[in-house]
């Protein structure tokens, strides 16, 4: 069940908005200013959000620009739906970083149309457990840029011995390391990048990034490893980190080893005119990253490979 977050003063407006999209299947949670939707957000993390726009303590535009800065509800769908219908008010909406603008009065259905055909944009389009960007949108990023003969970075990230992790703790373990690792990834970019850099969680423990910082791409990755190492020290016990390795059972029960989780990074410096079709990038990044994943295994390390 999708969870929509309803933020608008309107006491008239949210009682007919939880009737609309609680018939319609929607699990609807309300606020009733711009401060609390932001406390909200969080405690829920809904799918998507209608906000009004003039509200008491923040406006819409002001909670839209917070929803947008902010590196764990960056993704989240919004509808800005209000009465101020000038073309300016519109503009503002749609350049804060609002999916949608819709104008009051408007009728019930069409807002449930709005919603749901936002909604399966956005979940056609994102990693339905990190919320992060997927592989559909990583390859279009890449072509538009190999098309448009930009300089650019590209950094993957695979968490190594990550099946072994789940068979051990369990897949819902499994799940809140790899939301852990998204947040880490999310939080290094918006902090550290620049503000066209962007990232991506492509494949079960591969994540991507893609950057235009010019001088030292290693700042990134730094801080990832940095982060990825207190990570590391929280998932696991002491004497589990001291011995360097966990055994855990197999389906046919039995028995096997395994390294910590370790992770192998491949960066790839992409000037203008180098590859001509994605595939080729995306081949040769492959191949950087597996023979960092060779190396982690031979040394139980994290390690980078530069290409």
């Amino acid at each position: 069940m999708a969870k929509i977050l309803v933020v608008d003063d309107d006491l008239e407006f949210q009682d007919l908005a939880k009737f609309t999209f609680g018939s319609a299947g929607y699990e609807v949670y309300q606020v009733y200013d711009g401060r609390e939707a932001l406390n909200k957000i969080k405690q829920v993390v809904p799918d998507i959000i209608i906000l009004d726009v003039m509200m008491p303590e923040m406006n819409g535009f002001e909670v839209v620009t917070e929803i947008r800065n902010d590196p764990e509800t960056c993704l989240i769908p919004v509808i800005m739906l209000t009465s101020l219908s000038q073309p300016k008010d519109k503009l503002t909406g749609l350049k804060l970083g609002a999916d949608e603008y819709l104008v009051k009065p408007i009728e019930p259905y069409e807002i449930v149309a709005w919603v749901e055909n936002l909604l399966k944009k956005y979940y056609d389009n994102v990693n339905l457990l990190t919320k992060l960007p997927g592989e559909n949108i990583f390859e279009k990023q890449i072509i538009n840029l190999i098309n448009s003969s930009k300089d650019f970075n590209i950094i993957y990230f695979d968490i190594l011995n990550f099946k072994p992790y789940n068979l051990k703790y369990g897949f819902q373990n499994g799940d809140n390391l790899l939301k852990l690792f998204s947040g880490i990834i999310r939080s290094t970019v918006t902090n550290l990048g620049t503000k066209k850099d962007s990232f991506y969680h492509i494949h079960a423990s591969r994540f991507t990034v893609i950057s235009y910082i010019d001088e030292d791409i290693g700042i990134i990755i730094e801080n990832v490893m940095i982060l990825f190492k207190n990570l590391i020290n929280k998932i696991f016990d002491k004497e589990t980190i001291d011995r360097g390795y966990f055994t855990y059972l197999l389906p046919d029960g039995s028995e096997e080893k395994s390294s910590l989780i370790n992770l192998a990074v491949a960066v790839a410096k992409v000037p203008k005119g180098k590859f001509n079709h994605h595939g080729e990038l995306l081949t040769y990044l492959n191949e950087l990253l597996n023979l960092a994943k060779e190396k982690c295994k031979e040394t139980t390390n994290n390690v980078v490979v530069w290409g």
